[in-house]
């Protein structure tokens, strides 16, 4: 169900991109706030007739929406008890403790960290500031 849902999605959006770029562009509508004389000019034409490409564009995003909602009302999860957003919904800790049993061991013949460390016979590397 999900899947035909997902590709009638996909068939919808790609129909409304199709027909929303061969829809005729009216010019100078994006500008026309900006200056008096253009807003004059186009506040005086007729409005044009919705044409068929118009129509089937809303057409289509209506269709789109509903998918939409279909598909997201799909996808919630409907194990929940509570689907309410506001009451915390923990089934355990966030952080899982760890137990030894999960560290790795130490061999016996490492060398313990109180040990004094022997000296180095490398040269001591002065440090050098970056700039």
């Amino acid at each position: 169900m999900v899947q035909v849902l997902v590709v009638v999605h996909l068939l919808i959006a790609i129909i409304m991109i199709a027909l929303i770029l061969l829809q005729k562009n009216e010019g100078g509508a994006a500008g026309a706030g900006f200056s008096a004389a253009s807003s004059v000019a186009s506040m005086n034409q007729v409005r044009a007739r919705p044409n068929p490409l118009s129509r089937a564009t809303t057409i289509l995003g209506i269709c789109f929406f509903a998918t939409s909602l279909g598909l997201a009302l799909l996808a919630k999860p409907s194990d929940r008890a509570s689907s309410s957003m506001f009451t915390p919904q923990v089934d355990g800790p966030s952080v899982p403790k760890l137990d030894d049993s999960a560290l790795p061991s130490v061999p016996a013949d490492a060398p313990s960290s109180t040990e004094p460390k022997a000296e180095s016979s490398a040269p001591a590397v002065p440090s050098v500031p970056n700039n």
